[in-house]
């Protein structure tokens, strides 16, 4: 039994996304909401980074003989993730 790639890169994918997250949201804060169009492309690059990793997870389930540590942790994660990229997304259309 192994860790599976697609599982580790989807953990990384997710916490580099979270780390993205946060500084954006620290940044566009200190801004008071009017941080530019780089601030929001980068944010739509997290979001995407969030959407690769949790298909990435999920693609591992099929797999046998592995560890389901990494893909379990890498789906919730960026399944979290891609709601709160979603919610934020939505609520900013408002």
């Amino acid at each position: 039994r192994s860790h599976p790639t697609m599982g580790i890169v989807s953990v990384i994918l997710a916490v580099v996304a979270l780390v993205m997250l946060i500084t954006l949201c620290v940044l566009s804060g200190k801004a008071k909401g009017n941080s530019g169009l780089g601030i929001g492309a980068l944010g739509m690059v997290s979001m995407i980074m969030s959407i690769m990793g949790f298909i990435m997870a999920v693609k591992c389930y099929r797999q046998e003989d592995i560890y389901m540590v990494t893909p379990t942790i890498g789906s919730v994660m960026n399944g979290i993730l891609v709601v709160v990229f979603l919610l934020l997304f939505f609520i900013g259309a408002m």
